[in-house]
């Protein structure tokens, strides 16, 4: 584990500033009965993930890549982005320290930007867990400790950046992090761990506190809920977590991989998203030409009927956080009329089963990354945008008709 930053500092943070959170009931998503609201309607919707919005300007705050491509969002009439407003590594987090006037300076360009171009923003602000940790040489098990450094921290970030943008329309929701629950109860967890990068200031140590587990976890969901709702009594909360896996109940119970029945998954289901979280999280890649199997279903629609299913029962809305026909990162190579097909179901699925809320990933995620469905501005994805938009309409004439 590496130096720390000590509780002293931690406690001397400022608040930039901070605004009452009365009038915040007007702007974003609300959670009404289980279901979305916005200004008073309901509401579905889909959106893109634009993760290194903020991150890229963090490094390269003279260049506007990402402010373009916000305004360019708003152009192709995209409701949505989910990003992160943090540091994703731990030396992402030096200019934080270092000069907080200039990284709030940066983080109200994207904010600022979005209100101008009409796009919605959901930030991730604590996206990659293990980074804490790290930061303030703690295990990961501190998460779950209400006296660590790590949540005297999340506390503070999330009344820094809660109170300063509660007022702003821009803001749709909170997200706690990224796919937490994939890390969770994991029987060969100590094979993930171990891991140095001493640029970057990344040194999880291989041990055994530094296991996640959905105890930890749910603590620390519950935690972050508890903080934003001191702020912002409106908007909702949600976890951030990917697909369940599909041997979570097993992975946590018995330390196997047995695949979880039906309502050993549901179980799962209340773990990943514990009140006051009050929307579902989960991330959706299947696969083109297999059928996607989770907890005794079978197929793209089984499974969404399934996670819908699930999601009325804790009375929490669906948010498909992240989509696509091909992750582009996980090695999948498909034409672009495979593409264009699974992309085309998926999105038919999520109408029919009124899925909440899903995002698509990814637009324009870093300078020079290449792959199948990474939206540019100018590449031969950009129909994406124009297929969302599409359904979008679809779906406002569905709800305006209903």
């Amino acid at each position: 584990m590496k130096g720390s930053i000590t509780m002293g500092i931690i406690g001397a943070l400022i608040v930039a500033y901070s605004t009452t959170a009365g009038c915040a009931e007007q702007y974003g998503l609300t959670v009404r009965e289980g279901r979305l609201y916005k200004d008073g309607r309901l509401y579905r919707g889909i959106g893109v993930n634009y993760c290194d919005l903020f991150q890229d300007i963090i490094h390269h705050p003279e260049d506007q890549r990402t402010l373009k491509g916000l305004r360019f969002l708003g152009e192709k009439n995209i409701p949505f982005a989910r990003f992160w407003g943090c540091g994703f590594w731990p030396s992402d987090w030096d200019l934080y320290f270092r000069d907080k006037d200039e990284w709030f300076r940066r983080l109200d360009l994207v904010v600022k930007t979005a209100e101008e171009a009409g796009v919605g923003l959901i930030p991730s602000l604590f996206w990659r867990t293990q980074t804490y940790p790290d930061l303030f040489d703690e295990y990961q098990d501190q998460w779950a400790n209400p006296e660590s450094k790590c949540r005297a921290f999340m506390a503070n970030y999330v009344r820094e950046v809660v109170t300063r943008y509660v007022n702003s329309p821009a803001i749709w929701g909170w997200e706690f992090a990224n796919e937490l629950n994939l890390s969770c109860d994991l029987p060969n967890g100590m094979e993930f761990l171990g891991r140095e990068i001493p640029h970057l200031k990344v040194n999880m140590e291989k041990h055994e506190r530094n296991l996640m587990t959905y105890k930890i976890a749910s603590a620390a969901w519950e935690a972050f809920a508890i903080e934003v709702r001191k702020y912002d009594p409106y908007r909702f909360i949600t976890t951030g977590n990917s697909h369940p896996r599909e041997s979570a109940w097993y992975n946590a119970k018995e330390k196997s991989w047995t695949h979880d029945n039906r309502e050993q998954a549901f179980q799962v289901f209340q773990w990943m998203s514990p009140s006051p979280m009050n929307v579902v999280s989960v991330h959706f890649y299947p696969k083109h030409g297999e059928e996607p199997i989770y907890a005794e279903a079978t197929g793209i629609e089984s499974i969404l009927v399934q996670w819908k299913e699930f999601s009325t029962r804790l009375d929490q809305p669906l948010f498909i956080g992240e989509f696509s026909a091909s992750a582009h990162d996980k090695g999948e190579h498909l034409t672009m009329e495979q593409f264009r097909a699974l992309q085309t179901r998926l999105l038919a699925a999520f109408m029919k089963e009124k899925v909440d809320l899903s995002a698509y990933w990814v637009f324009d995620y870093s300078r020079d990354r290449t792959g199948p469905g990474l939206i540019r501005r100018d590449n031969e994805y950009t129909w994406i945008l124009d297929q969302i938009a599409e359904f979008n309409e679809k779906i406002h004439q569905e709800l305006t008709e209903h």
